[in-house]
């Protein structure tokens, strides 16, 4: 079961996310970080999150290769991935073939689909202004399409609005 989770920056994704993980009765919840500690505030908030997330969880911090620790986990899992834009902007920094490592994402996840609870946690990146930039505006339109990927294969979904979780799918 794939569930995705869109929405703004704060809105309360990940929030929802674990919510809706732990009430899967899952004994094994596996959270996969893509942020990097970059800096002390991204240390501080990274610590913050997993005081906040508690010693149920199983924090792996993976900012590259999704795909590789996904397929490690036992079946009979619920797992929160936050966050995909995150993710995918490692990718574009660090100059990875990002095409390649989405199309392995999503054969993973179409392969492991009945056999785990899986919350995907991304931001909806076309509600704000076109950047300045074409950097940007690249990441926007590639964000936009694996947002749209991963929809198109997603048992269920719901867009966040203000802490608030409107199903869609």
């Amino acid at each position: 079961m794939i569930t995705f989770i869109i929405g703004g920056i704060k809105s309360g994704k990940t929030k929802f996310a674990l919510k809706k993980a732990q009430n899967t009765g899952s004994k094994n919840l596996y959270y996969i970080a893509t942020a990097r500690a970059i800096d002390d505030e991204m240390r501080q908030r990274i610590e913050r999150h997993k005081k906040e997330r508690g010693s149920q969880w199983i924090t792996i911090e993976e900012p590259i290769n999704l795909m590789g620790v996904i397929m490690k986990i036992p079946e009979n899992s619920s797992i929160v991935i936050d966050c995909l834009t995150t993710w995918l902007t490692n990718l574009i920094v660090e100059g990875y073939d990002y095409q390649e490592f989405v199309s392995s994402f999503i054969d993973v996840l179409k392969k492991i689909k009945g056999s785990i609870h899986i919350f995907i946690v991304s931001n909806e990146v076309g509600l704000g202004i076109i950047p300045e930039k074409e950097l940007g505006r690249k990441f926007i339109d590639i964000a936009g399409t694996l947002n749209q990927k991963i929809m198109d294969i997603c048992d269920k979904a719901y867009l966040m609005i203000a802490g608030k979780g409107l199903q869609i799918k």
